[in-house]
């Protein structure tokens, strides 16, 4: 496999421009969390009344009232959580949904949802207990499972593949790309998976009929578009904003054809899921209602995702919102056996082990079972 290198001037000053729009939902070095407000009021001066009152008519002083969110947590004694998500992205909003909607305290939670950009390090902090579930991709899931860890997929948030094939104008179809070269940011990404299911949808073999460069990031992967370094690229939302308004043409919307894929899932060890059973279901109704939230109330989701990925632009927001949540987004997020499937086949080229592993033996699909069966998620919809 080749990089792809590009010497045309104003290359540089391309990437640094999409790069804005790119960083905007969170696909670049996340920002800082939000610092929460301080919440504590100071005590009252007593009033010169109650100074010069009697002592028998005197009250005492009434205690400092609590902020809200502490005085639900000691009245509820919340359960601690720690759940981590991967990417400051529009996939990962139905964990940002639930908890600036206190949802979490309502089904008796204390939840740190801290981000953690790397997969590895995600997968290794699941592996030592330092985090209780993670939402992130399912691909790491699979690996770390097929190399003697024991983790659990029981939610998914992304059940295809979220990917948009573009080229440059002068490729009107697929099979233009024959004899052309065609960008992912690296081998054996979701990415560079998305583009070979592609290519070969169209009858084009990758390597073969269409060479793989890697590019990088979206934003240098438009930047190659742009240059002529090559001639097709697989990019996301919100890249695709800026694809559009630069007259790069849409080939293919991978996301419309419907390929199964665990794309972002919600993630524990077995061990935890069996030992903390009524937590995690309190922590998966808190989820199931986010969706409910994210799919009715467009614009305080929005704002929401607009925190967590330090974005105000209403167009970039209206982008990642009306592709992902009214389209993708699952009422009950089972995670589906094709989707674990698909990343198997996958890692069968670099992983023998693979081969042989049961699809079913990554997931856990009991906890989104009971609340679909028992009508908690119909109800939210009533």
């Amino acid at each position: 496999m080749r990089s792809c290198h590009w010497s045309r001037r104003g290359t540089l000053a391309l990437i640094t421009a999409i790069t804005l729009v790119w960083t905007a939902l969170g696909c670049a070095q996340p920002p800082a969390p939000p610092t929460p407000a301080p919440t504590q009021a100071p005590k009252a001066a007593a009033t010169e009344a109650q100074k010069t009152a009697p002592a028998k008519e005197a009250k005492p002083e009434a205690k400092e009232a609590k902020p809200a969110k502490e005085a639900a947590k000691e009245e509820k004694k919340l359960v601690k959580m720690k759940v981590a998500y991967s990417a400051p992205a529009v996939m990962q909003a139905p964990l940002w949904v639930a908890k600036e909607k206190g949802l979490f305290e309502k089904y008796g939670l204390d939840v740190e949802i801290p981000y953690i950009a790397s997969a590895p390090t995600i997968v290794q902090s699941m592996v030592s207990g330092e985090l209780n579930l993670f939402q992130g991709g399912g691909g790491p899931v699979i690996s770390a499972n097929l190399e003697g860890a024991d983790l659990a997929i029981i939610g998914v948030t992304t059940n295809v593949l979220l990917f948009y094939l573009y080229s440059r104008p002068e490729i009107t179809r697929v099979e233009d790309l024959r004899g052309k070269a065609m960008a992912v940011d690296r081998m054996g990404t979701v990415a560079d998976f998305a583009a070979r299911f592609a290519l070969r949808k169209y009858g084009l073999e990758p390597e073969r009929d269409v060479t793989l460069l890697q590019a990088g990031n979206p934003p240098e992967r438009m930047a190659a578009l742009m240059s002529g370094g090559v001639q097709g690229a697989v990019i996301s939302i919100p890249t695709t904003l800026q694809a559009k308004k630069l007259g790069l043409r849409e080939l293919v919307d991978i996301t419309a054809l419907g390929i199964p894929y665990i794309q972002t899932t919600i993630t524990g060890r077995r061990q935890y899921l069996t030992n903390n059973r009524e937590t995690v279901a309190n922590f998966m109704k808190a989820f199931v209602e986010a969706i409910a939230v994210a799919k009715k109330d467009k614009e305080f989701t929005m704002k929401v995702v607009g925190k967590y990925t330090d974005t105000t632009d209403k167009e970039v927001l209206e982008e990642g919102y009306e592709v992902f949540v009214p389209k993708v987004l699952p009422r009950a997020p089972y995670p589906t056996l094709e989707g674990v499937k698909t990343e198997l086949s996958q890692l069968e080229r670099t992983n023998p082990k693979a081969k042989d592993a049961r699809p079913e033996s990554f997931v856990d699909s009991s906890f989104v079972k009971e609340l679909d069966d028992s009508g908690f998620i119909k109800k939210l919809y009533e």
